[in-house]
């Protein structure tokens, strides 16, 4: 690969993206290899699948991770994110998988140092190696993602895996929509090409081949984008009787809120692709870091 670093899948070409795809169905049926040297994941906002399938990846190829949840590093004294990459590529760490409460862009600037940059999500902006997730996971599951019509719903405004994921899946094909509450979708969707907009989640439902549903983030709300999580769930959420209604599959990054986003009763039902998403996560991130580091 040309690049040393994943901070957008922006970063990445058709071609990349179609290699790191091997390298995941290699890893996938037990294909070994190793990479030597120190990595941090430093998380200064709250993780599970992301963080433990980041270290899952890291080990299984040797090296060694060390983590820095929030609170544990100088940034809380103030120290600069710049600063701080300054600092554990001085110390010879030749990775850092970053998850972080603000936007990281522009971020050319954060590049010059000796070590791999691997966004792990900043903020609002972007999440590349959930993104993959996804586009792989559909194409496990779906002969073509050529015109296959992908609908998103909830917190389009506040998810960086919208962002990621979308723009992956319009490179390969698809047809995007989306639906939620009016105060939750982004007044310009037009980054993403041509994308349909659903006030009506049913009518998108009865469109889509695949569903992905995603989480209200209100830790980022300024404001009440929603009168109450019961009215989101009954207008917006994934009931029983929409369920049965799905053409193909659905996908949900996590965390689910139950009963907020999905019914827990259908959650983990024929048509969902949520654990599928989670089992892959390890082998797309191992990917990633050897892509990655693997000539550099």
């Amino acid at each position: 690969m040309q690049t040393k670093h994943l901070i957008t899948v922006k970063d990445l070409s058709v071609e990349e993206i179609k290699y790191l795809q091997s390298l995941f169905k290699d890893f996938k049926e037990g294909k070994k290899a190793r990479l030597d040297g120190r990595a941090i994941l430093l998380f200064l906002e709250s993780s599970t699948r992301t963080r433990l399938s980041f270290e899952i990846a890291l080990r299984d190829l040797g090296m060694e991770p060390y983590y820095i949840g929030k609170g544990e590093s100088s940034i809380e004294k103030g120290e600069t994110f710049k600063d701080t990459i300054k600092t554990i590529s001085a110390l010879g760490f030749r990775v850092l998988v970053f998850r972080v409460p603000f936007v990281l862009y522009p971020y050319e600037s954060y590049l010059v140092e000796d070590i791999t940059l691997i966004n792990a999500g900043d903020g609002t902006h972007q999440h590349p190696t959930q993104g993959l997730i996804d586009l792989f996971t559909a194409m496990e599951h779906y002969p073509s993602l050529e015109n296959l019509k992908i609908l998103f719903v909830g917190d389009i405004l506040h998810s960086r895996v919208f962002r990621s994921s979308a723009e992956l899946f319009r490179l390969f094909g698809a047809q995007l929509g989306v639906c939620g509450p009016a105060t939750l979708i982004p007044s310009d969707l037009s980054p993403f090409g041509e994308v349909m907009v659903f006030d009506n989640v049913d009518e998108g439902i009865e469109w889509a081949d695949l569903v992905i549903y995603l989480r209200l983030q209100e830790e980022r709300f300024k404001e009440n984008y929603i009168n109450s999580k019961e009215s989101y769930f009954l207008q917006f959420g994934l009931t029983k009787e929409r369920y049965r209604k799905l053409k193909g599959y659905f996908m949900h990054p996590g965390p689910v809120n139950v009963y907020v986003d999905v019914d827990g009763e259908v959650l983990y039902g024929e048509k969902s692709l949520v654990l599928q998403q989670v089992r892959n996560g390890p082998y797309v991130r191992k990917a990633v870091i050897y892509g990655l580091l693997d000539k550099h």
